[in-house]
């Protein structure tokens, strides 16, 4: 793997230093990127990723790997790469529009355990698209209405009562009382 970072040195006799930066603080980049992401595949690709941006960078930074200054500047850009990955892992929610509302099975309300899948699609489909939003994070994706709230930056109270309406809506369109 240290022949990819090897190729974006832009001085080749840095190839050995590289090595002895990767060997010192290839765990520190993996705990911080471990200690935002939670899964082991997602922090160690934010690991790659942020020694591939010391490779590119290795000629700006100093070679002295005992600095504490450069130590920090290491948690940092890990840090903050870190968390711009989850954010974009979490960006995905916003996309939803794209997804299949056929995935929306499960209303946990007994009213809706014997609907019709195409009924139910159909119903959501008419549903206001401020309800229809909330109810699909609450209910396909399975958000908090805290989640909700953080995500859409409006307050939790809005997103229960969203959600509330979006249900009546649902109850009243499937049992006919439009």
């Amino acid at each position: 793997m240290l022949f990819v970072y090897f190729s974006l040195l832009q001085n080749p006799e840095d190839e050995l230093l590289f090595e002895t930066f990767y060997n010192k603080f290839y765990n520190t980049i993996y705990y911080i990127s471990k200690e935002h992401l939670h899964t082991k595949e997602a922090a160690e690709d934010c690991a790659h990723e942020i020694l591939l941006y010391f490779a590119k960078n290795f000629h700006n930074i100093s070679h002295d790997f005992n600095d504490v200054r450069l130590r920090n500047y290491i948690k940092t850009v890990s840090k903050c790469m870190a968390i711009d990955m989850y954010r974009k892992e979490k960006k995905h929610i916003d996309n939803i529009a794209d997804a299949d509302i056929t995935d929306f099975y499960d209303i946990s309300e007994k009213e809706f355990d014997v609907i019709d899948e195409i009924q139910l699609k159909e119903a959501f489909d008419k549903m206001p698209e401020e309800y229809r939003y909330i109810c699909y994070l609450k209910y396909v994706y399975n958000m908090s209405g805290k989640e909700i709230a953080k995500m859409l930056k409006i307050s939790e109270t809005l997103v229960r009562k969203r959600c509330m309406l979006g249900k009546q809506f649902l109850k009243n369109y499937l049992t006919g009382d439009n």
